[in-house]
């Protein structure tokens, strides 16, 4: 899986406040690992506006509908977890994301 791929991922059994249900996701992790490892780094979308920098970033609009990525929601998963790809994030916007994570982790 690529980097900056936005795919269906299966969040189930999840608790509150955690993010759940079967929902677009952006892989962060490096194409490098994610070749190798059973496993991702993701994180969620919501179509739950609006965007709120460092927390919650406007991505683009996946499933048809305009998405926001979820930072605090960042969680690996099983591949088998993943579903089909709907996109792909433009540079500009992995490179976005990239720093609202970096002043989330920070």
């Amino acid at each position: 899986m690529k980097r900056g791929a936005v795919v269906w991922v299966d969040l189930s059994d999840t608790h509150p406040p955690e993010m759940g249900k079967v929902r677009p996701g952006i892989i962060v992790s490096g194409t490098a690992h994610n070749e190798m490892l059973n496993t991702v780094v993701v994180v969620p979308t919501s179509s739950i506006a609006p965007e709120i920098r460092p927390l919650r970033l406007a991505v683009g609009n996946f499933a048809g509908k305009d998405s926001f990525a979820v930072i605090p929601g960042i969680r690996q998963v099983r591949k088998e977890r993943l579903r089909d790809v709907l996109g792909q994030l433009t540079h500009t916007r992995l490179a976005a994301l990239d720093e609202c994570l970096e002043a989330y982790l920070s």
